[in-house]
């Protein structure tokens, strides 16, 4: 378990700190990144504001928010200033390093020239003569750092279920934190301050870890606190009550959902954390906190449940439930690196995307009857600037090459991958080609001549630079039978009518592209509504954030299918906005024999199973366990309303073969995954991966 603040560490080799002049000056930090605190946040920065000293600063630092600063020095200008202060003592400063919170407080620890640097969160509100026991307790010069004593002021009742070990879940003081006066590792952030030449030396706060927005991370304060003892081994961080703050805890937090999430974040945050500072280190508390603390504490609510409390059922099972979340996390975070599940910002691209681009189209292929058809169709479209890149995906039997030797088109290339499957395919494809945007489609597809025109108009129509990938429809090429029918009126490829964006950080300018999509309980994890892999293009630099297609997926390996599906949901989890556009029209010769559509129907359950089997592995993983539940009815249940989307005439046995694949889709990824690991470790040199 990660509480923020602990006991004293172990001995270490002597150095000195630095002395600092007395009386202390002080540099009060508060970062701020949401008006949603405003009258919470006010009320802190009066409450510093009365209790600086003619030598001191109040630094508001604000994340990458331009209303708030605004407003914030409108509210500060002037007569606004407290009367006893200087106007330059309250400073208003933007963020000018990483966003997030890490980043905001090395902001202020940039302008700061006082002798010590203390930070406040944005939702504390500093009690009378708080200040007053940080100048006193840096009056001793081996002191570094102090963590003050930080009160939940709960915005509603304290849930009952809700267990005191917990509080460092909300920010706050929790049973078993270092008792007054006593040696610590490190402060919790909401009330900790720390001398600013000292800290400056160790390089100020680590923007690999802590809150980013809303997302719960944290450990920046521990790696701060074990970077000042490693460097500074004389000196004392101490944990000093009186350098109190009221935490307001809003109702949101007060939240089964929040606990959850903010134990597994503590956790992946505990894992990168102990691949910077070492695990001895990053988990030294921890180890002492679960078996002292929660250890006790299990005694502790089962007695109370034996008195007649009943709540204390709920807290003993709250107890072990955020201990076994922050351990998950730390699974997690071990095997990903990563401590937030947010997406990474997609990086703009230099250039837009303009309407001239060259656009690569790869057509992969195991050398079926319909390739000279889509290739012609692609040859033809009205875009002028164009290359078509067929990868023969079985180039032992030639047959891809002769099917297109007769066109001469010097626009065409043919290009050989001889490793299996439609993900190694196009990774060959992309490899091959020149083209800013790379659009894909299949060998038995037939796009309208206007395809390419209108994915580079929507490409160059982003005005946000996060536009990464774009989708269109897909009809049938033609209806010669019921079968074929029948899979038409599914709608399994056919998105609809509407032109549509997805992204985890929608904007208004991307109303431009489209209405926003459909974010529900699988989102982006499902991602079949994004499109399909027959009618679909990509920006190099997402494609390359993404690093192309999963080989572990796709047609051609055991797993069958999911390839376009993982693709899409790796776009958006990167920051890529995917848009589909219904005038962006593919032609498909859907399957025409029951045998084909079987193996459709398999192939489809299987790689939906395979592509979410692997974000399990991934630092998205709670994401997919929250809506397994839900989505196991729907596949399963008979009445599910996913069953809706199916004809009458369909068959029964068609869906038990799809149902057969959702089941078989998890052990067919891990199948193939072993297969990629050995081809991998067989072509690297010596053996060795």
């Amino acid at each position: 378990m990660p509480p923020p603040a602990a006991g004293a560490p172990g001995p270490v080799t002597p150095q000195t700190p630095s002395s600092c002049a007395d009386p202390v000056s002080l540099c009060v930090v508060i970062c701020c990144y949401t008006a949603e605190r405003w009258d919470i946040a006010a009320r802190g920065m009066d409450a510093v504001a009365h209790q600086l000293g003619a030598d001191d600063r109040l630094i508001v630092v604000v994340d990458h928010n331009e209303d708030l600063r605004r407003r914030l020095q409108r509210r500060f200008d002037g007569d606004a200033t407290p009367a006893a202060l200087r106007a330059d003592q309250i400073v208003i400063a933007d963020n000018t390093f990483a966003n997030g919170l890490s980043g905001a407080r090395n902001a202020g620890l940039a302008l700061a020239t006082e002798d010590v640097v203390v930070f406040l969160d944005d939702d504390a509100v500093a009690r009378p003569d708080a200040l007053s026991e940080v100048r006193a307790a840096f009056a001793d010069e081996t002191t570094l750092s102090i963590g003050g004593g930080v009160y939940a002021d709960w915005a509603g009742a304290t849930p009952g279920w809700f267990p005191d070990e917990f509080g460092w879940v909300v920010g706050c003081d929790y049973r078993g934190i270092a008792a007054d006066g006593a040696e610590i590792r490190n402060p919790i952030g909401a009330a900790m301050a720390a001398r600013r030449a000292e800290l400056t030396k160790i390089g100020g706060f680590d923007s690999e870890l802590g809150r980013v927005g809303s997302v719960p991370a944290g450990c920046e304060e521990t790696l701060m606190g074990i970077e000042l003892r490693r460097t500074f081994p004389d000196g004392h961080i101490l944990r000093r009550s009186a350098f109190g703050v009221d935490h307001r805890v809003p109702e949101n937090r007060a939240d089964l959902r929040y606990f959850l999430s903010r134990c597994r974040h503590e956790g992946q945050s505990k894992a990168v954390l102990s691949k910077l500072a070492g695990p001895s280190s990053a988990l030294s508390a921890e180890v002492t906190f679960v078996a002292t603390t929660l250890t006790s504490g299990v005694a502790r609510y089962l007695g109370q449940l034996v008195r007649g409390d009943l709540a204390a059922a709920s807290r003993l099972i709250m107890l072990l439930v955020g201990f076994a979340m922050t351990v998950f996390g730390t699974a997690v975070g071990t095997v990903t690196g990563r401590a937030s599940i947010t997406p990474e910002p997609a990086t703009p691209p230099n250039d837009p995307v303009s309407v001239d681009d060259l656009v690569s189209v790869v057509i992969p292929t195991v050398g079926r009857d319909f390739l000279p058809s889509t290739v012609h169709a692609v040859l033809a479209q009205d875009h002028p600037n164009l290359e078509v890149i067929v990868v023969d995906n079985r180039p032992e039997r030639g047959d891809a090459r002769t099917l297109v030797a007769g066109i001469t088109d010097a626009r065409l290339r043919v290009v050989d991958q001889p490793h299996p499957g439609v993900s190694a395919a196009r990774n060959a494809g992309i490899a091959a080609a020149n083209g800013r945007v790379i659009a894909f489609t299949d060998d038995d597809a037939i796009p309208h001549v206007d395809w390419v025109t209108r994915m580079v108009q929507t490409f160059a129509a982003d005005t946000t630079g996060t536009l990464g990938v774009v989708s269109g429809r897909v009809f049938t090429a033609e209806s010669t039978n019921e079968i074929q029918n029948w899979f038409e009126a599914t709608g399994m490829f056919d998105k609809g009518p509407d032109p549509t964006v997805w992204s985890m950080n929608p904007t208004a300018a991307h109303q431009a592209l489209g209405d926003e999509g459909p974010t529900g309980v699988f989102f982006p994890y499902v991602a079949g509504q994004f499109g399909s892999g027959n009618n679909m293009a990509f920006t190099r630099e997402a494609l390359t954030s993404i690093g192309g297609f999963d080989e572990r997926l796709g047609t051609g390996t055991p797993s069958r299918g999911g390839e376009d599906l993982d693709s899409f949901r790796a776009a958006i989890l990167e920051g890529w906005t995917i848009c589909y556009r219904p005038e962006m029209i593919v032609r498909h010769h859907h399957r025409d024999t029951m045998a084909a559509l079987r193996a459709q129907c398999y192939g489809y359950g299987t790689g939906m199973a395979a592509s979410l089997t692997k974000v399990l592995g991934s630092r998205h993983a709670l994401g997919v366990l929250k809506c397994m539940p839900l989505g196991l009815w729907l596949v399963f249940s008979p009445k599910s309303s996913r069953n809706d989307i199916f004809p009458d005439a369909w068959p029964r046995h068609l869906r038990v073969i799809e149902q057969l694949g959702y089941l078989a889709g998890p052990l067919l990824y891990l199948r193939t995954h072993a297969r990629l690991r050995s081809r991998r470790r067989c072509s690297t040199p010596s053996g060795k991966p």
